[in-house]
């Protein structure tokens, strides 16, 4: 696959299962981490959220985690390349086996959500794809004793997970502090929810929508690239 080459960085992704895609840059470029000591990013592959992250707050602290061995070598050269490299630090465990007394003000994740899917041969993909290394649930635990007060979960999933996600985020302490419905062109439905959950109540959630294509190819809707201009070396 060779180099994704961003304004300020670069991801190298010749060993990790899943490739640079939508939905986690997305995620980057979404989550608000302007207030943020501690970032925790869960499951980073190439290490691409830790690094947009970093690049969005120059003074915070990120920890990446991730448990393939083999996105860990890409990670770690991604982010030794990086102009952060000071402030990343990479951890190869899985979250239950992640022990830490930190708390965290942001924690961060595009997680695997096949649940019942067809398996490919390959035990990399299918636990980068698959949620039995790492659930949503998972991380909503976590965050009950690793979230700073007024801290933020923030995740992105497909519509049916993130609506179950949220469900079952007040079983541990969290409510719903904005989400934005994601769409491919305009004239389909949603197929992503990210969102942020925090500890503190939150009476008026914030709520919009983001349109990623204006409907052809690689033409994208003046939002996304307000979104995402810091990053993407075509905006």
């Amino acid at each position: 696959m060779g180099v994704f080459r961003f304004k300020q960085f670069n991801i190298r992704q010749d060993n990790t299962a899943m490739k640079i895609g939508t939905d986690g840059t997305l995620l980057g470029a979404w989550v608000d981490v302007k207030k943020a000591n501690e970032i925790l990013d869960i499951g980073t592959g190439t290490g691409v959220i830790a690094l947009m992250t970093a690049q969005r707050n120059q003074e915070a602290i990120v920890t990446a985690i991730e448990i393939n061995e083999d996105a860990i070598i890409d990670a770690s050269f991604n982010i030794q390349k990086s102009p952060w490299s000071e402030r990343v630090g990479l951890k190869n465990t899985s979250l239950q086996a992640f022990k830490t007394e930190k708390k965290y003000d942001v924690i961060v994740s595009n997680p695997p959500f096949f649940e019942n899917s067809l398996r490919s041969n390959s035990t990399n993909r299918n636990n980068a794809r698959h949620t039995d290394s790492l659930h949503y649930t998972d991380i909503l635990e976590f965050a009950q004793t690793h979230l700073n007060p007024n801290g933020i979960v923030a995740m992105i999933l497909p519509v049916e997970n993130a609506e179950q996600c949220l469900l079952e985020s007040v079983n541990y302490g969290l409510s719903l502090k904005r989400k934005t419905w994601v769409k491919p062109v305009p004239h389909k439905p949603a197929h992503r929810i990210v969102f942020e959950l925090t500890n503190e109540g939150v009476q008026n959630p914030l709520e919009n929508e983001l349109i990623v294509e204006t409907g052809k190819r690689h033409d994208y809707t003046e939002d996304y690239i307000e979104l995402t201009n810091a990053f993407y070396i075509i905006m």
